[in-house]
């Protein structure tokens, strides 16, 4: 599976934070940019350090099924996984302990998502290859370009909209929207052509997340990181004020999530900290995240548009 970090979430059912994906040949992104970005990519290239990290011995399950108690199919293996001790550890700690070392390597397959980057990381491979994922999955709904319903958030005192012509769309959006992460929010996606650039700014908003919310310890628990995709998809729906008929109940309760009027939505800091554990498991996975996020959507007033809704669209069918 190739398209690794995905920030991707099922909203009814499933939520994709990262991504487990077939390697497959696709096409890659063909972003129109200016002869001087053209001039800057080239020479960043040829300048380029090449990422290595130590991809050796990468955790596994101990067997070769998933855990059948998780709150959806594979979404937390920790209780059979061989650094599954460190599940229930803070992350900073267990990170600490393997320097230089993934975290996407060593707690592999802990979710389905969850497997390590290129030495040499190719995001807009990635990001097409994950939009093609969840399209083409049977949990995905995928409708066709513009057919969904039209969602309403109500999120941290505004008021946004989007097209869900999937049903991972609910929370990508909102994701995305919330991390900044979406064209017309400061980012271009041809960034995501230079991976050094693009793994640098994607760690100094790391920083700034760490800065603004200041997560404890204690917080950031992979088990819990896990467990609660399902939970911040809850809340999504929450703030879309929509049904999330089908989930766990465990799922719901633990989301506090009653009725589309009785349920507590989803926040900022709650997105921010979801991203940010990406950001202690390696940076290149939190920018694999990003360039999935910024590849395909936009932000036009306080509309979320896809694809050929924005400057740059990935050069797929629809």
């Amino acid at each position: 599976m190739a398209a690794r970090s995905l920030a991707v979430f099922v909203s009814f059912a499933l939520v994709l934070g990262d991504d487990c994906l077939d390697d497959q040949h696709l096409q890659m992104l063909q972003l129109d940019t200016s002869m001087e970005k053209r001039h800057h990519l080239e020479k960043s290239r040829s300048e380029r350090k090449t990422h290595r990290k130590s991809l050796q011995n990468c955790g596994h399950l101990i067997g070769n099924q998933c855990d059948p108690s998780a709150n959806f199919p594979c979404s937390n293996n920790c209780p059979v996984h061989t650094h599954g001790q460190d599940c229930y550890r803070p992350v900073p700690e267990v990170m600490a302990e393997h320097p230089g070392e993934d975290g996407y390597c060593y707690f592999n397959y802990t979710g389905f998502w969850v497997t390590p980057v290129e030495d040499e990381p190719d995001f807009e491979k990635y990001a097409v290859e994950g939009i093609l994922y969840l399209r083409n999955a049977a949990f995905s709904n995928y409708r066709g370009f513009k057919t969904g319903p039209v969602l309403t958030y109500h999120f941290e005192g505004k008021v946004i909209t989007t097209q869900m012509d999937a049903s991972h769309y609910s929370f990508d959006d909102l994701y995305g929207y919330s991390l900044g992460y979406l064209q017309g929010q400061g980012l271009e996606a041809w960034m995501i052509q230079d991976s050094d650039r693009w793994i640098s700014i994607v760690e100094q908003r790391c920083k700034q997340i760490q800065h603004t919310y200041n997560f404890q310890d204690e917080e950031l628990i992979l088990a819990d990181w896990l467990d609660d995709n399902q939970v911040l998809a809850a809340q999504v729906m929450c703030a879309a004020n929509t049904s999330a008929v089908g989930m766990n109940p465990e799922v719901l309760e633990k989301a506090k999530y009653h009725s589309p009027e009785n349920c507590q939505p989803i926040t900022a800091r709650e997105f921010a900290k979801h991203h940010y554990i990406k950001c202690l498991l390696g940076y290149p996975n939190a920018a694999s995240d990003a360039a999935y996020l910024v590849v395909r959507g936009c932000l036009i007033g306080n509309h979320i548009g896809h694809f050929t809704d924005c400057p740059y669209s990935p050069n797929i069918s629809f």
